[in-house]
């Protein structure tokens, strides 16, 4: 009996150790292999370096590089990375993927030829080439040659290297200068169209004040400093006055007077 009881324990006795040996076994060896934890170090700084630096550098370490798509970028960063993820000096596991996004340069495009287009065809096609070319990209003079509305002269010239986000100016046509200026009708226009009245009647644009009304539409024009019709010289600044909504105040009812009690 006492035969078989030692046995017994005995192989408990194994079994158990077994059992730590393969707990510690599986602790300190199988999962730090499947896991790599205390593995752990710095991601690479790769901002900067050409797409081909940065595979061998993030190859060297014993990291994944992923490229992601390419952003638009200024003259002489092509090729080179402009972010990543996960940021460098941060601490990542090797094998682990590092996101890229290089830089692309913008297609370089060439000036078309605008001159005797119409301002707004002209705009057009701008656009179409990622041209910068607005309101305020546009200016006017009189022209004995050139049909009013229509493109006299564009900077840069036809035919130059540009890059997208450039801005074209246009300079466009008043038609041929009167012998004498009047004063257009500028009451209910908008605020655009009056100044754009005013430069094509060789006027310009004087101070602008605003007022609250709920007669008249919110930005345009309800006064001007100098009558409709009046003769003036060429270049006559016209202050206008532009309409504004009157703001709406909600209405607060008042609270409910209280009675006072009396004391008894």
């Amino acid at each position: 009996m006492r035969l078989i009881t030692s046995r017994v324990s005995q192989s408990l006795l194994i079994g158990l150790v077994a059992l730590v040996m393969l707990f510690l076994l599986f602790d300190f060896i199988i999962m730090p292999a499947y896991t790599r934890q205390g593995n752990e170090m710095e991601v690479p700084d790769l901002i900067g370096l050409s797409l081909e630096a940065a595979q061998i550098v993030a190859s060297q370490q014993g990291f994944q590089l992923i490229i992601d798509p390419p952003k638009l970028a200024n003259r002489g960063e092509s090729d080179t990375i402009l972010e990543q993820r996960p940021l460098a000096k941060s601490l990542s596991k090797p094998g682990r993927k590092i996101h890229v996004v290089p830089a692309k340069l913008a297609d370089i495009q060439t000036v078309p030829y605008l001159v005797g287009l119409e301002v707004r065809d002209a705009q057009i096609r701008c656009r179409n080439i990622g041209l910068i070319c607005g309101q305020t990209e546009v200016s006017y003079q009189f022209s004995k040659m050139t049909e009013k509305g229509l493109v006299l002269e564009q900077i840069p010239a036809e035919g130059e290297q540009i890059e997208p986000g450039s801005t074209m100016r246009l300079i466009v046509s008043l038609g041929e200068e009167p012998e004498s200026i009047h004063v257009p009708e500028l009451i209910e226009k908008p605020l655009h169209d009056a100044r754009l009245a005013l430069i094509e009647a060789g006027l310009e644009l004087g101070r602008v004040s605003r007022k609250e009304t709920d007669v008249y539409t919110a930005g345009t024009v309800i006064a001007q400093s100098i009558r409709t019709g009046s003769k003036v010289s060429r270049g006559t600044r016209v202050d206008l006055v532009v309409a504004v909504p009157v703001p709406v105040h909600e209405e607060t009812e008042p609270a409910p007077e209280q009675d006072s009690e009396e004391d008894e």
